[in-house]
């Protein structure tokens, strides 16, 4: 009797369907109601979906597509992997080639590159040939791929890396500062804060320098003045680096004397 039970159960196991499922925001079997009633919407022998925002991706024979509830959007499965970005968005690719679409089911980017990351700013970082670019949301190349690396810096502006040191580039593409500092950061609205040897100073939004890397910390203040600390002693300088207030002071005391500037 025992033995029974074991091979009726071994029986059950093996009889019981196995669904794959991915990783993304929700995954199982189809249950869609309209499945298989057209050529594009999957059928109820396809086991993998995943929701995103107001459309779902399924899978068939190893391939993604795209349907909505309303049936407006039905994207044939054409996709190898797929990747929700945020709620708007969805990273498709293409044998290891990545491509954008949105939420209507719209091609942004076509999958031609290695990687896209979301950006702020409605921007993605993408790469090709290990280099990295910006494209906007609306599918326009901001910056070709030609960085080892890019990162957005306020809404105008990028930090980008060559062998291992920063510049920057305005949203033009117009490069402010070429490669050439540890970091780079902003400082106040109209100015950048740039480092050397663990130095800091200061460029204006030009690229111009305004202060030589040479400072432990360096902040903004109201005025026309830079908190500045060196050797554990805080100060002040002009825009134009020239000493306002002795660097001498403690982090409250020198806030009183600042003050005094205004």
């Amino acid at each position: 009797m025992k033995k029974n039970l074991i091979a009726l159960l071994a029986f059950s196991l093996m009889a019981m369907p196995v669904y794959a499922y991915t990783t993304t925001t929700e995954s199982g079997p189809i249950n869609n109601p309209n499945a298989g009633t057209s050529g594009l919407i999957p059928g109820v022998n396809d086991t993998y979906y995943t929701h995103y925002n107001t459309i779902t991706g399924y899978k068939s024979n190893g391939r993604w597509g795209f349907y909505s509830d309303n049936g407006r959007i039905n994207i044939p499965p054409m996709y190898t992997d797929i990747e929700g970005l945020d709620s708007n968005y969805i990273k498709v690719g293409i044998y290891g080639k990545w491509g954008i679409i949105d939420k209507e089911g719209n091609q942004i980017i076509t999958p031609k590159y290695e990687d896209i990351e979301n950006m702020n700013n409605d921007m993605f970082k993408v790469k090709e040939n290990r280099l990295k670019g910006v494209i906007s949301k609306t599918g326009k190349v901001i910056i070709k791929p030609q960085y080892e690396d890019i990162d957005a810096l306020g809404d105008s502006y990028f930090v980008i890396e060559q062998n291992d040191v920063e510049g920057l580039i305005n949203i033009d593409g117009k490069v402010i500062i070429k490669p050439q500092y540890e970091d780079i950061d902003r400082l106040g609205s109209q100015h950048f804060k740039i480092k050397n040897y663990d130095k800091w100073g200061a460029v204006d939004l030009y690229g111009k320098v305004l202060i030589e890397p040479k400072y432990d910390k360096i902040e903004e203040t109201k005025g026309q003045y830079f908190k500045v600390k060196h050797d554990g002693k805080w100060g002040a300088v002009t825009f134009t680096g020239k000493v306002a207030v002795p660097i001498q002071y403690g982090p409250l005391q020198v806030n009183k004397q600042i003050k005094k500037l205004y």
